[in-house]
């Protein structure tokens, strides 16, 4: 074989081999050529994503710690029963002045036209008016039948009950810890309902002892209750509760805030312990 002609042919078939080679060493190459940012993790590309675009990120959910739940609202505003709206405090009533009444048993207009009107549970008419130191209240029942009727009067640390029925009388109770004790019994008075001169003595009497008294309905008209109270200085709210003579464990009262003893029936007589919210009654303006 020509010499010449075999050099070419190696000459050749390196040529080849170095060419195989290189195209070889570049197609392993290629991937490395890739720019760096398609090699960055996923992480790394979402932080600067979060970070360059803030608003595009919905508000944050306000931590539950910020605002009272439900349950702890309906726990804080709603008290206990029995310090639900502090014993109900009752606004005082206006109490007009007026001209004294004559203590008979009947409301005549002319007498009770200055007087006050409130109502008592059952739609009686309850009057009031002051004269001469005196606190004047009219009962007109909504019915004719007999009653027996019980004025409480708070005077500082201690209530009378001033009762009308067939009689008069005054029991007392004062404060105590947790209820209020009688520390009076009723001593009945004034049995007489006529005005014969005996009668009206007695009344007069029991006025000026007692610093109360009152027309009862068999003196004039059936419906129809007329109390003369002293004012005294002390004298600070008022509570009316009444029994029919056809239901007499039912009670007619006034105000419509009575939660107490008050509109409790006692068939036993007075207990000796009462449970009684003075601020529930009705406090006496005389201001006009």
């Amino acid at each position: 074989m020509n010499p010449c002609k075999t050099t070419r042919l190696y000459a050749l078939a390196i040529v080849w081999v170095v060419l195989v080679l290189v195209a070889s060493a570049c197609a392993q190459a290629r991937p490395t050529s890739t720019p760096e940012a398609n090699t960055v993790s996923p992480e790394t590309v979402a932080l600067p994503v979060s970070q360059e675009e803030p608003t595009d990120t919905p508000e944050p959910t306000p931590d539950p710690t910020d605002t009272p739940q439900p349950v702890m609202q309906a726990e804080d505003s709603v008290p206990a029963t029995e310090t639900l709206t502090p014993q109900a405090e009752q606004a005082a009533v206006s109490v007009p002045p007026g001209n004294p009444p004559s203590i008979d048993g009947t409301l005549s207009a002319g007498e009770w036209g200055d007087a006050a009107i409130e109502l008592l549970s059952d739609g009686s008419e309850l009057l009031l008016m002051h004269a001469e130191g005196y606190l004047y209240l009219g009962i007109r029942s909504t019915t004719r039948e007999g009653s027996a009727t019980n004025i409480y009067v708070e005077d500082d640390d201690q209530v009378r009950i001033l009762h009308a029925s067939a009689a008069l009388g005054t029991a007392i109770t004062q404060q105590g810890t947790d209820n209020w004790q009688q520390t009076r019994e009723f001593d009945w008075k004034c049995r007489g309902s006529s005005n014969s001169e005996a009668a009206v003595a007695a009344r007069a009497a029991y006025l000026r002892d007692e610093g109360w008294v009152v027309g009862i309905s068999p003196m004039g008209t059936p419906n129809e209750l007329e109390y003369q109270i002293e004012l005294m200085s002390t004298l600070r709210r008022i509570a009316v509760s009444a029994a029919r003579s056809s239901s007499p464990d039912e009670r007619v009262f006034w105000p419509a805030t009575l939660d107490d003893d008050c509109i409790k029936p006692t068939p036993g007589g007075m207990p000796p312990e009462l449970h009684l919210s003075p601020a529930q009654w009705a406090e006496i303006d005389l201001s006009l």
